[in-house]
């Protein structure tokens, strides 16, 4: 198995191997479309490629997202957003985007992501989006509906 080395430090890791049980994951495919003219996937498609990794979440719930929204009168707006890139990805290369949701009260969710090689499941980047539970009607926040929040639960981080 490959190691990898700290150059600055010495000190040697595995690559990342996630739990089975601490995040959603679901793997995306890039394509040249999604890159800069060197290849490399232009850094605010990774957002994108979260914002697919949440609609895969309400799927594999058996629910399609805006359907819910449409049926709650709610939009989930992003508030928050931050993102750590630690290696480029290449056009056309298959990735895994895993998902851990934290609940922040009663209408904020903060969806923390990583992304990894399909190849050799090394860390390209990481970070987390922050949204907020919103009434269509009135334009304020509001608690999440239960079944919403039933959906972001089964990828919540355990503490």
């Amino acid at each position: 198995m490959e190691q990898f080395v700290n150059e600055a430090t010495g000190s040697q890791r595995q690559p990342y191997e996630p739990k089975p049980t601490e995040m959603f994951e679901t793997q995306i495919q890039t394509y040249w479309d999604d890159a800069d003219p060197a290849g490399r996937v232009y850094y605010p498609h990774f957002f994108r490629f979260v914002d697919y990794a949440e609609t895969a979440l309400f799927r594999a719930s058996g629910a399609e997202r805006m359907k819910l929204y449409d049926e709650y009168g709610v939009w989930m707006p992003r508030v928050e957003s931050f993102a750590k890139f630690l290696k480029p990805i290449r056009a056309e290369e298959a990735i895994f985007v895993r998902l851990r949701t934290r609940f922040e009260g009663e209408k904020t969710v903060r969806m923390e992501f990583e992304i990894a090689s399909v190849t050799d499941r090394s860390l390209l980047a990481e970070g987390y989006v922050t949204a907020v539970c919103m009434d269509r009607h009135t334009s304020r926040s509001r608690p999440l509906p239960p079944a919403l929040r039933e959906i972001f639960a089964r990828a919540a981080a355990n503490s």
